[in-house]
């Protein structure tokens, strides 16, 4: 039995949200986008951590931008953009287009240490942990077989950091189970779309390849 504190109820109540570990991160980071928004853009110290990584990666970039707040993001991309144009102005000779392209290369680099990725697998690994820890309750047992359970990325995740094998085998005979179901459920979605039985119309199977996409590569925004 173990204590139970927030982020055990946070993990529980997520089991709603199809993949817990998904909706838990990206609510994180939705919330670490808000802050900095209206609290961090102008801090010198996260300012020049943003300019030392030349931004965010690609796709928190874009979540940034449409989270809206033109006017905060115009402070940091102002000093992004600016560095580019330095790099360009400082290399701007024949002789020198190596080095400039040597340091765009550098940026690009650089942006696999986006502030938000990294918040992101802290998260993650905070909840895979809780995740753990609570698996063996009977009261989270039972939520999660009738939950959609893990993306298959978390599940990977979750079973390589395991520290007890029998707690593995019962997670991995559940998911069996929920991958059985939904490849009857995605059968089911075929057959119906055969002209000699889709007068039969569409039950829960209905988005069957919509929850196959988000079982095999987790919530949209979420790596």
């Amino acid at each position: 039995m173990i204590e139970k504190h927030q982020s055990y109820f946070n993990v529980l109540d997520a089991l709603k949200e199809k993949c817990p570990i998904c909706f838990l991160v990206k609510k994180t980071i939705h919330k670490a986008m808000d802050d900095f928004l209206y609290e961090s853009v102008n801090d010198p110290d996260v300012r020049e951590k943003i300019i030392i990584s030349s931004g965010f990666c690609n796709r928190h970039s874009w979540t940034l931008q449409k989270l809206g707040d033109g006017f905060g993001q115009a402070i940091i991309y102002n000093d992004l953009v600016s560095k580019v144009l330095n790099q360009f102005q400082e290399n701007n000779t024949t002789a020198s287009i190596k080095g400039l392209v040597k340091q765009l290369k550098a940026s690009q680099q650089s942006r696999k240490f986006c502030m938000f990725c990294t918040q992101e697998q802290e998260v993650e690994e905070r909840y895979i942990s809780t995740f753990w820890e609570s698996f063996d309750e009977p009261e989270f047992i039972i939520e999660y077989k009738n939950s959609f359970g893990l993306c298959l990325p978390h599940l990977s995740s979750a079973l390589n950091k395991s520290k007890n094998i029998k707690l593995s085998q019962e997670l991995s005979d559940i998911e069996i189970v929920k991958l059985t179901n939904l490849v009857k459920e995605l059968k089911e979605f075929m057959r119906k779309h055969d002209y000699r039985f889709s007068k039969e119309g569409f039950k829960e199977e209905g988005d069957s390849w919509i929850r196959a996409i988000e079982k095999l590569i987790g919530k949209e925004g979420v790596s």
